[in-house]
């Protein structure tokens, strides 16, 4: 076979697998997101007329909209026990039968959704959305091309690494050669969710009401936020490299906190000036666009370049649990927040944007183009502050992987 032929081959093979790894991993993670939004009347409805029919109840607002919260929130906990599953799974079943068994949740989920109405049944749909989440999170799959400088490292790793067993998840809270690896990996996989732009997905149709836009309109501004994240990814994946991970996560931040605040002083002002709802609904698209450029972008990368190889599947199930379990608390109160704070409601959001900016400008330092010896150096002087130089010394050697290489390249 002819050289030209084979990277035609290799070409549509890769391109296949983006796109399996987008269909089947991220897309399933936005759909459940978003698809609970378009629903929310006839589920509250339906959930009203399940009560009426077993127990003779009337339920109050608040009441369906607790139940309703968990059925959309509970997504996450699914999610939590995914992410918790994913590395077993992957070890005892291998990585392509661990997806295709994972189908399982899915169709047993779909088919539970589809037939709670028949059934008259909205645990069906909590228990859907349960195994919904396990789906989303098992989906994994790496889809961008392995540079050779990368592959040497890893490589180099694994020589170092042999012989050793993976570290385990509680075994990363006592080792102070990674504390402040772990302590930022967990902030800021915390802060990706505690922000609330993926509430907005969630609650689309809470957010657009309290920013003044019409019943009828929301289902179609509710388009114009996937397209603004999608808009994001396409420019972080251009300037990502360029600018630094340091300097777009802070960014991203940072920006996050300023719309926030525009869009605190447009719900303020809605009832007195006609066009602040438009404003608002501007402030919403924009705090995604930051999201997606900054947040969105880096942070799910932290774990394979703040750590080594024996330490980053540990590292990865940390983090998956911090951002499934603050996504299912953040889902839980966001109606409420929205409900309860009114024009405020934002305020929580903006408060998490600033403290996520401040950590990473004072303790996050930059990993593009470093190797992960340059990366550790830097972090045992918070590691390390105030104690003797022998350990630190001894895990910098534990960490020389000989040839300094760029760090994993997005």
């Amino acid at each position: 076979m002819s050289p030209a032929v084979t990277e035609k081959s290799s070409s549509q093979t890769l391109m296949l697998m983006v796109a399996s790894a987008a269909i089947g991993g991220t897309l399933q993670y936005g759909y459940n997101l978003a698809i609970m939004n378009a629903p929310t009347t006839f589920i509250q409805n339906f959930i009203n007329e399940t009560f009426l029919e077993r127990w003779d109840i009337q339920l109050e607002d608040y009441q369906v909209t607790l139940v309703w919260t968990i059925i959309v929130s509970i997504f996450s906990l699914g999610g939590l026990s995914g992410a918790l599953i994913a590395g077993p799974m992957t070890i005892r079943f291998g990585r392509k039968k661990c997806l295709l068994l994972n189908n399982i949740f899915l169709m047993t989920g779909a088919l539970l959704a589809v037939t709670s109405r028949a059934a008259k049944s909205f645990e069906m749909i909590i228990l859907s959305r349960v195994l919904i989440g396990v789906n989303a999170a098992l989906r994994q799959l790496r889809g961008c091309e392995i540079q050779s400088s990368e592959l040497d490292e890893i490589l180099q790793e694994q020589v170092e690494a042999k012989g050793t067993r993976p570290s385990r998840p509680w075994e990363l809270f006592s080792d102070r050669s990674v504390r402040w690896q772990l302590i930022s990996v967990m902030v800021i996989s915390s802060a990706m969710q505690l922000c609330g732009n993926d509430s907005i997905y969630f609650y689309a149709s809470y957010v657009f009401k309290e920013a003044g836009i019409p019943d009828d309109k929301i289902q179609y501004i509710t388009i114009g936020t996937g397209a603004c994240e999608f808009t994001a990814c396409i420019m972080c994946n251009l300037l990502i490299e360029s600018k630094g991970r340091r300097f777009m996560l802070m960014g991203g931040y940072i920006l996050m906190t300023i719309w926030a605040v525009v869009f605190t002083v447009a719900l303020w002002f809605e009832h007195n000036i006609s066009w602040m709802p438009y404003l608002s609904m501007t402030c919403i698209f924009t705090y995604i666009l930051s999201f997606g450029m900054g947040p969105a972008g880096v942070t799910g990368v932290l774990p394979t370049e703040l750590f080594s190889q024996n330490a980053r599947p540990a590292a990865y199930m940390i983090a998956g649990s911090m951002m499934w379990l603050n996504l299912f608390i953040i889902g839980m109160i966001f109606p409420f927040l929205v409900s309860d704070l009114n024009e405020f409601c934002f305020v929580p959001f903006g408060t998490v944007c600033i403290m996520s900016a401040l950590y990473v400008g004072l303790f996050l330092p930059e990993t593009k183009g470093k190797s992960l010896l340059a990366i550790t150096r830097e972090f045992q002087k918070l590691n390390y502050k105030g104690h003797d130089k022998k350990d630190e010394s001894q895990t910098q050697a534990n960490y020389q992987l000989g040839e300094v290489v760029p760090s994993t390249a997005l």
